[in-house]
């Protein structure tokens, strides 16, 4: 019997039938556990913060070799940093420091954005594309030190700015 058989599912099981016997009840509940923390734990985490955090969420196994030359199956875990980058530029690029390690072992699974103009009460996901002017669109995106945002036209107005990236640490 595969006691694992839920490792990869997100629901909490349902059980109903816990063995009398202790001896045979104690291995039953070990595993119930194991099922119930791997639920919970493959939750995606709602803390979005301006420091680097576990996400929550797991990526793919890794491409690392072993020293026996097969490849790592352990799954690697996703961070997430949120980035408060302000107000958006003039038909021009603006940069803002994102502090996150950007070496040969970072792989860039997501990046996002939302900017809003409180004063006009429109709001408009990054990167955007106007489907009438393609000038108007928003670039975004992210070197070694900086999250990048360039505009076609001036979108000052959108004061507000979050930026969220989701990362692995790991090859």
């Amino acid at each position: 019997m595969n006691l694992d058989s839920q490792v990869l599912e997100s629901y909490v099981p349902v059980y109903d039938v816990v063995p009398d016997n202790w001896n045979d009840a104690r291995p039953f509940i070990v595993e119930q556990l194991k099922k119930l923390a791997n639920a919970v734990n493959i939750r995606e985490i709602g803390w979005f913060l301006d420091e680097e955090l576990l996400s929550g969420k797991s990526f793919i196994p890794g491409v690392n070799a072993m020293s026996n030359g097969s490849t790592s199956q352990l799954y690697r875990q996703v961070l997430r940093k949120v980035i408060d980058f302000g107000a958006l530029p003039n038909a021009t690029t603006k940069s803002v420091p994102h502090g996150i390690t950007f070496d040969n072992n970072f792989t860039l699974t997501f990046l996002g954005a939302y900017a809003t103009n409180p004063s006009s009460r429109l709001a408009i996901p990054i990167p955007y594309v106007d489907p009438n002017t393609l000038a108007n669109g928003v670039l975004l995106n992210m070197s070694a030190t900086n999250i990048n945002i360039t505009t076609g036209t001036d979108r000052s107005s959108y004061t507000r700015c979050y930026i969220t990236i989701e990362y692995l640490q790991e090859v």
